[in-house]
C-alpha cells in the first residue's frame, strides 16, 4: 500500500499530480495520492522527482510523507496555508522566528529616557539597565513609611514612563519604600494583610 511509509525507502522519486484547478498532490505510483485520493485519468502528472516538496501544496500529502521523506533543510508545513514549503534558517528553525536571522529591537525601544544603544536597553530580568529607581523615603519605628506608602508598581511606572516592566504580582500590593502591604485598590493605604482593601476603597 502506497501510504504505508514503513515499506517505502526515503528520498524515492514522487510524481506530482493535479486535476482540474485543485491542489498539487504527491503520488508514488500516479494512481493514488499520499493523502488518500484516487488520481483520475484526466489528472496532470509530472515526471518522478525527489524534490516533491518544491511543488506540492497539499498539506495532507506533506504530513504523511514527512516522517520518512522529509527534505533536508526544510520546515514541515504547519497548516494548509504554509506553502510553498519553506527552507529552515542556518540555525535549524523558522527564519521568521529566529532572533539571529531576523533580529528584533528590544520591547521598550526606542527608549523613552534617551538611551542611544539598544544593547544597553536589553532586559536581563525584571528591570532594564536604564531603569530609574527613585530614592526610598524614611520609615518609622514600626517599619512603616513616615510619609504615604505607595506600591512598587505605581512608583516604578511613574519614574519610568512609557516603559514596560514584567513585575511580580506582589508589586501592586507592597510598598516600594517600606516593603509592607498596601491596599489592593488604591495601592497607597497601609493594610495588615495581603490582598486587602482599605476602609476608603469599596
Amino acid at each position: 500500500m502506497q501510504g504505508d511509509a514503513s515499506t517505502v525507502p526515503a528520498r524515492v522519486p514522487m510524481v506530482i499530480v493535479r486535476w482540474k484547478f485543485g491542489k498539487k498532490h504527491v503520488s508514488q505510483d500516479g494512481i493514488k495520492s499520499w493523502c488518500g485520493a484516487l488520481v483520475p485519468a484526466t489528472a496532470t502528472r509530472t515526471l518522478p522527482t525527489v524534490d516533491w516538496h518544491r511543488h506540492t501544496d497539499c498539506y495532507n500529502c506533506a504530513y504523511r510523507l514527512w516522517s520518512l521523506h522529509a527534505p533536508p533543510g526544510y520546515l514541515r508545513p504547519a497548516d494548509g496555508k504554509d506553502f510553498p514549503i519553506r527552507r529552515a534558517c542556518p540555525h535549524g528553525g523558522d527564519p521568521r522566528a529566529c532572533t539571529t536571522c531576523a533580529p528584533r529591537p528590544p520591547r521598550n525601544w526606542p527608549c523613552p529616557r534617551g538611551c542611544t544603544d539598544p544593547r544597553d536597553h536589553q532586559s536581563s530580568g525584571t528591570y532594564l539597565k536604564c531603569t530609574v529607581f527613585p530614592p526610598r523615603q524614611a520609615t518609622g519605628p514600626d517599619g512603616r513609611c513616615v510619609g504615604q506608602c505607595e506600591s512598587t508598581d505605581r512608583v516604578m511606572h511613574r519614574a519610568n514612563p512609557g516603559t514596560f516592566f514584567d513585575l511580580a504580582d506582589s508589586a501592586s500590593i507592597t510598598c516600594y519604600h517600606c516593603g509592607q502591604y498596601v491596599c489592593v485598590g488604591c495601592e497607597t493605604a497601609p493594610v495588615g494583610a495581603t490582598l486587602t482593601f482599605c476602609a476608603g476603597c469599596p
